[in-house]
């Protein structure tokens, strides 16, 4: 028997919430099928399998971060016009920074009220495109010796080995990793953590960013500047 075209596609890394999830999706949308993604690396593939009309994913405290900046980017290129909503509250300023480059990548706080997530929820499957404000964004359109010295850091290269191997002094590469991760807002251990496991491919993306929206990069610091 042919499996029914699922129209939204979710996944968490908690399993209880994913029970959660299915009953919130479940109750707002009776009438399409919500079908639960096991990994989150499948989901590409089953975006070509099932076509879905939104994906929902939930990044939790356990869950390793390594490789979803990458899938999050693919989507957005494979599916331009497919909403996708990511609750966590890992890296947020960084993913919310992401969002101006991915339009349809929406990022919620996983501590969220349940209507906020009903309203939200509700509001993206009928097709709502309104973008959010500027709060709470990180800068990710960093300079390369900038992003190459963070890259270095999560190899476990030392300031001193990275100063020799940059043809820098060990006060300027710490003043470079200090500046980086100040605009990348990166204020705990946790964060930090997070952030050397998907540093190679923010760097990745930001390269591809400045090379195809240097345009729409400008354009969101200027709106960010005349906002203040």
């Amino acid at each position: 028997m042919k499996n029914r075209a699922s129209k939204i596609l979710f996944y968490s890394s908690d399993r209880l919430a994913a029970v959660g999830i299915h009953h919130t999706l479940a109750a707002l949308f009776p009438q399409w099928q919500a079908h639960e993604v096991w990994s989150f690396s499948d989901i590409l593939t089953q975006c070509e399998l099932r076509q879905p009309r939104m994906i929902v994913c939930i990044f939790h405290e356990n869950m390793p971060l390594a490789g979803t900046f990458n899938v999050l980017f693919q989507l957005q290129h494979a599916f331009p016009a497919l909403p996708v909503l990511v609750m966590t509250r890992r890296l947020i300023p960084v993913l919310r920074s992401m969002s101006c480059f991915l339009p349809t990548l929406e990022i919620m706080d996983l501590k969220v009220s349940h209507s906020v997530l009903r309203q939200q929820l509700t509001y993206r499957i009928n097709g709502g495109e309104e973008r959010k404000g500027m709060r709470d964004r990180a800068e990710i359109i960093l300079p390369d010796r900038q992003l190459r010295i963070l890259l270095m850091m999560a190899w476990n290269c030392s300031i001193e080995h990275i100063g020799k191997e940059l043809s820098l002094n060990y006060k300027t590469v710490s003043a470079y990793k200090l500046n980086a991760l100040k605009k990348l807002k990166i204020n705990t251990k946790n964060d930090l953590a997070d952030l050397f496991m998907v540093i190679d491919e923010l760097r990745m993306i930001v390269n591809a960013i400045k090379i195809s929206d240097a345009d729409k990069w400008q354009e969101v610091n200027f709106q960010k500047e005349k906002a203040c």
